[in-house]
């Protein structure tokens, strides 16, 4: 066996398939890479980037930051470039339950997360040229 991945059906004993269930636990998010979402309080357009499975900067979140919910380390974050009032991109990394899904793909006074959001998915979808 090559490198230290060991699949379920090599699993020896009753043990061992306990262990290996609860280390490949599977996480649901919300929204997909590509994804258009608007933050819940502050109403901003975004494009998702990126998903951690839980908080996972170097720098733990204040509690003001979760709204004094520790639950919410566990649950998705989301990488999510938006605009600021000048029109630059912003990366942001917001959890779960600060989002929204957006309904609409068009959004004339941002086109850029509209053509950012595209492209994404476009690369998403296009066959990878192997050597």
């Amino acid at each position: 066996m090559i490198g230290c991945f060991k699949p379920y059906s090599a699993v020896d004993n009753e043990r061992d398939r306990a262990t290996f269930s609860q280390e490949v636990s599977m996480i649901t998010s919300k929204f997909g890479i590509g994804q258009q979402v608007r933050h819940k309080l502050l109403g901003s357009l975004g494009v998702v980037i990126d998903i951690d499975p839980e908080y996972s900067l170097e720098v733990a979140p204040d509690a003001d930051e979760l709204g004094a919910n520790e639950h919410l380390r566990h649950m998705p974050w989301y990488h999510v470039v938006m605009e600021n009032e000048e029109g630059e991109a912003v990366h942001t990394y917001l959890a779960e339950a600060q989002l929204d899904g957006e309904n609409s793909d068009a959004h004339p006074e941002q086109p850029s997360m509209d053509d950012l959001a595209e492209s994404i998915r476009h690369q998403l979808q296009a066959p990878r040229l192997r050597n």
